[in-house]
């Protein structure tokens, strides 16, 4: 990979983010109401709103407003959060972006580690009944509503047994098991849906790799299956399973929006539903750049990762 190569994916990822900043900019703009109306309440009089309008900056035109806000997000002024107690937007926005990438990562790896023992035993015993059995847990999970097996976790779990909390967050600092109990059925959750992804592209791939002519050498030559399955047939088949892991991490940032409002989880998706109520432009703005931030970065390093691994791929031609 040269460095020109990188200078090139930077530059595309700058320029994707800008769209990314202008549309949302714009869409929320053609949305009907305000947040002078959602502030001022039913009760406030016109003359009261139009005085918000005006102390908020909403009276001037959009394009002022778009470039004094794209101004502002250069110098890393997320705005005010008029909807939040006018707190500034970062010192609501990072703390539960946190909050997602810690329940993103921690589903992430439940996720990972299923498809790790399910997906390659499966490839090792194709067609067998240990193989079908693991095919219909991942299309079942894949099919399976995120928020209707977050209910039924939190109803066995939460309500009859009482092993876990039902929902909320309590902060690392405050309560380390605490902590880690109320995010356990939330990552669960999470790894269960993204399991049937990562299973079924592993078992692919690793079928594939099994199929090739020097894993027939191997075989022939007196190889143990154990050191095949493992050492030849796994290592190459996570070259491709790195690109979906990395992806499918990046989308479940901003992507965990309904399950962190059935667990109560105070995530960007459970900020962005708020703000989206109370018409805070500000806040919504910021929650989907960061977002898609997430995801655009994510990309960037899954294909200096894929380029690392496999030497014969470069940015241009990677995986994103």
């Amino acid at each position: 990979m040269s460095p020109r190569d990188v200078v090139v994916r930077v530059l595309e990822m700058i320029l994707v983010m800008w769209l990314v900043a202008t549309a949302v900019f714009f869409v929320f703009r053609l949305l009907p109401g305000d947040p002078a109306s959602a502030l001022g309440g039913f009760d406030a009089s016109p003359e009261a709103i139009a005085a918000l309008r005006e102390r908020l900056g909403l009276g001037r035109s959009v394009v002022v407003q778009y470039w004094d806000w794209l101004w502002n997000l250069l110098r890393g002024d997320l705005g005010v959060a008029t909807t939040q107690g006018g707190v500034p937007v970062s010192d609501v926005l990072f703390p539960a972006a946190v909050r997602s990438f810690e329940l993103a990562l921690a589903g992430t790896i439940i996720a990972v580690l299923i498809a790790l023992v399910l997906g390659s035993e499966a490839a090792a015993r194709p067609d067998s009944l240990f193989d079908r059995c693991v095919r219909t847990f991942g299309v079942a999970a894949y099919a399976m509503p995120s928020f209707w097996l977050g209910i039924l976790l939190l109803t066995i779990f939460g309500v009859n047994t009482r092993l876990l909390p039902i929902g909320g967050y309590v902060p690392i600092g405050e309560d380390v098991v605490e902590h880690f109990r109320r995010l356990a059925l939330p990552a669960i959750t999470v790894g269960i849906i993204l399991s049937g992804i990562f299973i079924r592209f592993l078992r692919a791939d690793m079928l594939d790799v099994l199929s090739h002519d020097y894993i027939r050498t191997a075989r022939a030559i007196g190889t143990t299956s154990l050191r095949i399955k493992y050492r030849h047939a796994l290592r190459n088949a996570l070259i491709p399973f790195v690109t979906v892991v990395g992806v499918q991490f990046g989308l479940l940032i901003g992507g965990l929006v309904v399950l962190e409002q059935v667990f109560a989880w105070p995530g960007l998706g459970w900020l962005t539903i708020q703000a989206v109520q109370l018409r805070g432009y500000e806040v919504v703005q910021a929650c989907v750049l960061v977002s898609a931030c997430v995801v655009v970065l994510v990309n960037f390093i899954v294909d200096l990762v894929y380029a690392w691994l496999d030497p014969r791929i470069t940015l241009r031609t990677g995986s994103g």
